[in-house]
């Protein structure tokens, strides 16, 4: 356990799990549990997470686990990924101009 490395769980809740995929998810996280650095990014609140493992014991066992010892960071506003998004648009960010390249010469 002390060679463990932080662990990163990019989206949970992105795709519904399985029981056996909820189950195999609990066990690291026992382990996990005061001795080493977690994340978990998700767009789920907290009590969505009973829908997500569908074991509401087990998920308040874990989300006691999770939050004894960490800091939650919600962000709020309009997703940077959604097309309406000015950090998608083309207008919102200046345009890098083009390396120019060899110059090639065109035969007529």
């Amino acid at each position: 356990m002390s060679r463990m490395r932080p662990l990163l769980i990019n989206e949970l809740g992105y795709l519904m799990l399985e029981p056996e995929q909820a189950n195999a998810f609990f066990r690291p996280m026992g382990q996990r549990n005061n001795r080493v650095s977690t994340i978990i990014t998700t767009n789920l609140d907290l009590p969505d997470w009973c829908d997500l493992f569908d074991k509401k014991p087990l998920v308040d066992a874990l989300l006691d686990r999770l939050q004894h010892h960490c800091i939650t960071i919600r962000i709020d506003g309009p997703s940077l990924r959604s097309p309406e998004s000015p950090a998608t648009s083309s207008t919102s960010s200046p345009r890098r101009p083009s390396k120019p390249g060899p110059e090639k010469a065109v035969a007529p």
